[in-house]
């Protein structure tokens, strides 16, 4: 039996990475603050990279997104492992009392090879 690798070197095909798409959802009456860096980090190994959020402007608040866009993260050939750690560091405010805080979370995703890899951090309400 011929290994994988060998059998896609051999037909001049690259082996499939793996990638993830990072969704953040809010809890309703929170917002992303625009003016701190609300931040995806993504680790394997020795692999760290840091992509920030983008959003959608919040029409009746300038210093707010009403929503962060999807993150997709095609991580290089040169990551190997079964999974990724994934941490948050998000700037949020509640729209009803104007408080802001940072909250940081970490998932860790088990990855598929040449498959992307939906990840959805739905965020608690504060109590």
């Amino acid at each position: 039996m011929i290994p994988a690798l060998l059998l896609a070197a051999t037909l001049g095909a690259a082996p499939s990475v793996p990638a993830l798409t990072v969704s953040v959802r809010p809890p309703p009456g929170v917002g992303f603050n625009v003016r701190g860096p609300s931040l995806i980090t993504v680790q394997a190994g020795t692999y760290r990279r840091e992509f920030p959020l983008t959003g959608v402007p919040d029409p009746t608040d300038p210093d707010a997104f009403r929503a962060v866009r999807p993150l997709s993260v095609r991580l290089p050939a040169r990551v190997r492992g079964p999974a990724v750690t994934l941490h948050a560091r998000l700037f949020l405010c509640d729209r009803v009392s104007g408080v802001c805080t940072v909250q940081e979370h970490t998932r860790r995703v088990t990855l598929k090879a040449g498959t992307t890899v939906p990840v959805v951090l739905q965020l608690p309400a504060e109590r």
